[in-house]
């Protein structure tokens, strides 16, 4: 997937087109053309925005119960109302799932743990080394020391 085609299409594109082309190296043991070895062996998807995010697709979701909420209550003009029920239990739902989920994934995949400490769990990490800085082999004591000398 080249990178002027990767714009073209979707995230959700994107997270299919990952786990076809892992699929394709693990029956095939080739690398698939505009991916690379690192990339497929690592067995988690780590582009678009997952490289902002560990579970985009959760925060999406959470957003959307919280803004309904927060609409629930601008148009009562209240600051609680029932729609409180639904926002916080998909918030606490999604806490278990997430949970489930990056354990299961931490025990699955090794690298992972790296991930964790460089992309946020639902929102991206504003400051600190990103993903593309551990992708790219600069530690974290890299990125502070660049940092002070910009400052």
């Amino acid at each position: 997937m080249s990178e002027s085609y990767s714009h073209t299409i979707s995230n959700a594109d994107k997270f299919v087109a990952y786990h076809a082309a892992k699929k394709s190296y693990q029956e095939t043991a080739k690398v698939p053309p505009g991916w690379d070895q690192r990339e497929l062996d690592r067995g988690f998807n780590t582009r678009g925005l997952f490289r902002f995010s560990r579970h985009p697709n959760f925060a999406g979701e959470q957003a959307v119960w919280v803004t309904l909420y927060q609409w629930g209550c601008f148009e009562t003009n209240t600051l609680l109302n029932w729609t409180f029920i639904g926002a916080i239990s998909y918030l606490v739902l999604f806490q278990g799932s997430t949970w489930l989920t990056e354990s299961i994934t931490s025990k699955k995949y090794p690298e992972y743990k790296a991930y964790k400490e460089y992309v946020g769990q639902f929102v991206p990490r504003l400051t600190g080394p990103s993903w593309d800085d551990y992708v790219n082999g600069r530690t974290k004591s890299d990125v502070t020391a660049d940092t002070k000398k910009t400052k």
